[in-house]
């Protein structure tokens, strides 16, 4: 509730409180008017502690209030809260606004634009059982105003979920809180980038959610029966899949069942470059290299954006390169384009090193390999790569071994390369 809502003491309102009069006979106004009329003169001059007083008051002659009366209400009883002396007066203002917020309701329905407040308060107020009406209230408060929740407000409903959820001890209603901690994670970050509330607000979550999910034994079996409750709205049930896979790559989970069902639901549903990606992805995990590289040349050939393109064939390499096939990480290497062509020549250069024992009679023949791997590694402009790479090239014994000088060329049978012999 914003504090423009609170203030609804307009001239209607208050005037109101002082002309509807519920007559008994005669033209004097009953208790319940004359205290609603007390309190709308009091708003007026700002005396908050006596509108406090007066709407209690009116409040009990009345048995209840008009909707309209209650922003005003409330508005003076935070005031009042404000300006208390001591923490006893303060929290007996606290007492009263709950009640009143709890009051109203009961009378007038659920106040959406009241929930996060009301959050708020039971978390200040503290007493037993506040932790799940808090969380009751900002449930609703949270997700009716979105990206313009405030952000203490989403970061304290965040904390108390996942506190909900380390206290909890029926193993039920924890699985059900794992749940939310999941789902409300992507929702309220959504909220946090859209409110533009800061890198700080993600973050703060983040830690939270991390917290909750540390390894695939505390994900996979909660994203499995989310896998039977799947929005039926497309892009509702695909920004769910796509947040679901996200989590699992983040946790390494790629390899788990429930991702290759996720991989399948999204690709079912959304087969553009992203989905068959995530297939590739999937296909590496089980170990299927040549049919993962099948499919990333699939998406390669399914954009035109050129970031992506560069980001697919990166991926090739190092999938050529994690299964051995050395030769051909070098070739999709140095095919590697735009953004990610340093990774590429990284890639080429270690798949030159991992080939060396093969590459030569001599030791000198086979360490002569490095001149290339040292080209290779300056190109990536990795500097621990390049001294890396250096520190294993021939040395003086070494050429002077194989009977060579420096200055004197070698040539690499294995890449049909000729380099100057020279030392580092």
């Amino acid at each position: 509730m914003k504090i423009g809502k609170l203030i609804l003491g307009t001239l209607f309102t208050l005037s109101l409180g002082m002309t509807n009069f519920a007559q008994d006979g005669g033209n004097e106004p009953n208790e319940c008017t004359r205290y609603k009329a007390i309190a709308g003169n009091a708003y007026k001059a700002k005396e908050y502690e006596k509108v406090t007083r007066s709407y209690i008051r009116a409040q009990k002659e009345c048995g209840t209030l008009e909707m309209v009366f209650y922003n005003p209400f409330i508005y003076s009883v935070q005031k009042s809260m404000k300006n208390a002396a001591d923490d006893s007066t303060k929290a007996a203002y606290l007492d009263t606004l709950i009640s009143v917020y709890e009051t109203a309701q009961e009378t007038h329905g659920v106040q959406k634009d009241w929930q996060a407040y009301l959050g708020y308060y039971y978390m200040m107020q503290g007493k037993p059982g506040n932790m799940k009406k808090a969380d009751d209230a900002y449930r609703i408060g949270i997700h009716h105003e979105g990206k313009d929740v405030n952000k203490g407000f989403l970061q304290q409903y965040y904390v108390n979920l996942y506190n909900l959820w380390v206290q909890e001890q029926d193993e039920k209603a924890k699985s059900e809180y794992k749940k939310r901690i999941i789902t409300e994670y992507f929702k309220l970050t959504d909220y946090a980038n859209k409110g533009e509330m800061g890198a700080a607000v993600v973050d703060f979550v983040s830690v939270y959610m991390d917290r909750a999910v540390t390894d695939c034994e505390s994900i996979v079996p909660e994203i499995e029966s989310f896998m039977n409750e799947l929005p039926q709205d497309v892009e509702t049930k695909k920004s769910t899949v796509n947040n679901f896979m996200a989590l699992l790559e983040k946790q390494e989970c790629t390899s788990s069942p429930v991702y290759a069902s996720l991989v399948d639901t999204i690709i079912a549903i959304d087969p553009s470059v992203g989905a068959v990606l995530a297939k590739a992805k999937l296909l590496i995990s089980q170990g299927k290299t040549s049919q993962a590289i099948q499919t990333f040349t699939e998406a390669k050939g399914m954009t035109e954006d050129a970031d992506q393109k560069s980001d697919i064939e990166f991926e090739i390499a190092n999938a050529y390169y994690k299964a051995g096939s050395f030769k051909s990480a070098h070739n999709a290497g140095l095919a590697v384009s735009g953004k990610n062509s340093s990774k590429g020549y990284e890639i080429a250069a270690k798949s030159v090193s991992a080939t060396t024992s093969d590459c030569g009679v001599s030791t000198f023949e086979r360490k002569a390999n490095y001149y290339y791997a040292v080209e290779l590694a300056e190109k990536s402009g990795n500097s621990a790569l390049i001294s890396s790479m250096k520190s294993q090239a021939p040395t003086s014994s070494d050429i002077f071994n194989e009977d060579k000088s420096v200055g004197e060329t070698v040539e690499l049978k294995c890449w049909n390369k000729t380099f100057t012999i020279k030392t580092y």
